[in-house]
């Protein structure tokens, strides 16, 4: 990783966007507001803006304590077509290295002409951007960018170490998943030193969801079926089971994870019904199985024990050819 490559383009920039992947995560979120405050604070750029190209999750929103664009409503797709994302000196990509997800922006990184940072730490990515700072090893890209402004001893405030933790905490399953290192741990430590309050930021993150997100939960784990010997939960999430929960999309985020208390099971997969009727996966496992290779499979992508992948079929169908991939890891 060339951190310096990465300071002078930041440094040499008067016009600064910064965007992420569809609907963000936790890491992803708090990595723009973070970025976006350390670069302000060091005096570099006229203007940073944030873009999200979804809508960021309601638990994730008391970290926006700026103004941001969203996609679709302060920016349309058809602007950035047009070059209106040209007055940027610099874009900086964070969280994802893969244009597939960056839609309705993709078309556009592929032909600019300007600098593109990238910060990531996925396994599997696009040759995107004229500056790369990819450290799959790091447990999420909130940590990416703490050594980042630890390498150009930029100062790490109160707002700052919070949007950092939030980052990590919520990639690393607050500190339990096995991305989580030593490194992790005396980033934590910095974090909090520099004012990162865990509880309160566990609270506003994992404890402050409306009713509808418990209903929905409810209606899903009634289709949790146990495979293979119960070492593979499959559950489903379908369109009339959000408008029944009264539910939006954005409380799906976690739901994965919930197989993952019984014992016996190794691979959880969760299948969500998307609006023009394909099925989206999430992929949860334990090792030794990697299930961002069996997401690899089908186009998609992820880290070892966390993956994704969007299949153009309906979930029954999706169901069972995932199943089967998904079997041949647990033989």
């Amino acid at each position: 990783m060339n951190f310096d490559q990465a300071v002078e383009q930041i440094g040499s920039a008067e016009n600064i966007l910064i965007t992420t992947h569809v609907r963000p995560d936790g890491d992803a979120v708090g990595c723009v507001v973070a970025l976006k405050a350390l670069i302000e604070n060091a005096g570099f750029a006229a203007s940073v803006q944030m873009l999200f190209l979804s809508f960021v999750p309601t638990n994730y929103q008391f970290l926006l304590t700026e103004p941001a664009w969203f996609l679709g409503t302060d920016i349309k797709p058809e602007q950035i077509e047009s070059g209106i994302l040209d007055c940027f000196d610099l874009i900086v990509i964070l969280d994802t290295a893969a244009l597939r997800q960056l839609p309705d922006i993709s078309d556009y990184l592929g032909k600019r002409e300007k600098s593109i940072l990238v910060i990531d730490h996925h396994l599997n990515g696009d040759n995107l951007g004229t500056c790369q700072l990819i450290n799959t090893a790091a447990a999420a890209t909130g940590e990416i960018i703490f050594d980042l402004a630890q390498h150009a001893k930029w100062s790490i405030d109160k707002d700052i170490a919070s949007a950092l933790f939030a980052a990590i905490g919520t990639d690393t399953g607050w500190f339990r998943f096995p991305n989580t290192t030593a490194h992790t741990f005396k980033i934590a430590s910095q974090l909090v030193a520099a004012g990162a309050d865990p509880d309160h930021l566990y609270r506003k993150l994992m404890q402050s969801y409306p009713p509808e997100r418990l209903k929905l939960l409810t209606l899903t784990l009634q289709s949790l079926e146990l495979l293979c010997e119960n070492r593979l939960a499959v559950m489903e999430i379908t369109k009339e089971m959000l408008t029944q929960s009264g539910a939006d999309r954005t409380l799906i985020e976690n739901i994965v994870n919930e197989p993952q208390q019984i014992a016996s099971v190794v691979v959880s997969l969760l299948l969500v019904e998307r609006d023009d009727g394909a099925a989206r996966a999430s992929l949860r496992s334990r090792e030794p199985v990697d299930v961002s290779a069996i997401a690899r499979q089908f186009g998609g992508g992820g880290h070892a024990q966390a993956a994704g992948v969007t299949l153009d079929m309906p979930i029954p169908q999706a169901r069972q050819t995932l199943i089967e991939a998904i079997a041949k890891t647990l033989i």
